[in-house]
């Protein structure tokens, strides 16, 4: 059993390490986008679709909720921004490229300092346990989608 919280900070990891050489002098530019993309879109969905609904009784965490998603989307929208940029150096895809990288460290940094602290107070052991089942079990239907 994985706890739904361990599994997101799982993604987490591997999403800092992608950021790590995320950069557009990286002759591997390209394909990192492409990891990236796939990862944070996945981790999204998880979020989105399983994880938030779980808290949604909690109406203390509707406008923390509401920024996660909005983030979510926002993300989305760079992601296709990027990839319409095409991997040639451009100004266009240096801001959209800073743009994910501030908005995923901010984003990284909200989830763990703030909404996972108070979804492991909400939901008990068991609750936090069938997520993260739930999770795993989709994770490679959901990557494959993606």
């Amino acid at each position: 059993m994985v706890k739904a919280t361990d599994a997101l900070l799982t993604d987490h990891r591997l999403i800092r390490k992608t950021l790590e050489e995320f950069a557009l002098e990286n002759p591997r530019f390209p394909a990192l986008l492409k990891t990236l993309q796939r990862v944070v879109i996945a981790h999204a969905w998880f979020e989105d679709e399983i994880f938030l609904p779980a808290l949604k009784a909690e109406r203390s965490l509707d406008r923390l909720n509401r920024e996660i998603s909005e983030e979510h989307k926002d993300l989305a929208e760079l992601f296709l921004r990027a990839e319409a940029a095409g991997a040639g150096p451009s100004r266009d895809l240096e801001a959209n490229v800073l743009q994910l990288r501030t908005i995923l460290e901010t984003h990284l940094r909200k989830e763990e300092d703030a909404l996972f602290p108070l979804a492991e107070r909400i939901l008990d052991s068991e609750g936090l346990n069938r997520l993260g089942d739930e999770m795993i079990r989709r994770k490679t239907d959901v990557r494959r989608v993606i």
